[in-house]
């Protein structure tokens, strides 16, 4: 049933990029469009209305578009959380990586 979830979420979250390229060239950002909830609830339904920046902004944020109340499916949001683990220890790797080079100018 998870595994129904995560693809339902992974479509909608498809369709909802189709709609923001639409948008994008169709008209000015001050207008409100409508975007699928992605919790990924076999019964949802439901559409969220929002300017393009706020959709960019969620895209930017790695976060799911969710009618109000919704949360995301369990399996997508272990997904996010194992992309931010992987994000985070590149970034402390990166962070070594320098603290050694300095160390080794500075020496």
């Amino acid at each position: 049933m998870a595994t129904k979830h995560a693809g339902k979420t992974a479509m909608l979250a498809q369709v909802n990029a189709g709609i923001f390229g639409f948008a994008v060239d169709s008209i000015s950002d001050a207008c409100e469009w409508e975007f699928f909830c992605e919790c990924g609830r076999p019964t949802c339904h439901e559409l969220v209305m929002l300017p393009l920046d706020a959709y960019t902004a969620i895209r930017d944020g790695r976060q799911s578009v969710l009618a109000p109340g919704h949360q995301p499916s369990q399996l997508e949001r272990a997904r996010r959380l194992g992309e931010e683990a992987r994000a985070l220890r590149a970034q402390a790797a990166h962070q070594v990586r320098r603290a050694q080079k300095n160390r080794e100018r500075g020496s």
